[in-house]
């Protein structure tokens, strides 16, 4: 499989589920853990997805925490 086909693969299972495992991706491509983390990174250096430990996620479902979100509690 091409690389521009894995990508379009990743994306796909991405949006789908907003998440994805790399051990997921590597048995559903049939390519090593090594090709997926850089098919992972190329993907996230061009702002498309944000690369987790043991995966990536989609930008629209991260929210960074940056000291400003508020916790409220309610009793």
């Amino acid at each position: 499989m091409l690389k521009e086909e894995r990508h379009k693969f990743i994306l796909k299972e991405i949006n789908l589920h907003n998440k994805v495992l790399s051990t997921d991706l590597e048995e559903q491509l049939a390519v090593s853990d090594d090709t997926i983390r850089r098919d992972l990174i190329e993907l996230a250096e061009l702002g498309l997805i944000v690369k987790v430990h043991g995966g990536a996620m989609s930008k629209t479902y991260h929210y960074p925490f940056n000291g400003q979100n508020q916790v409220s509690y309610s009793c």
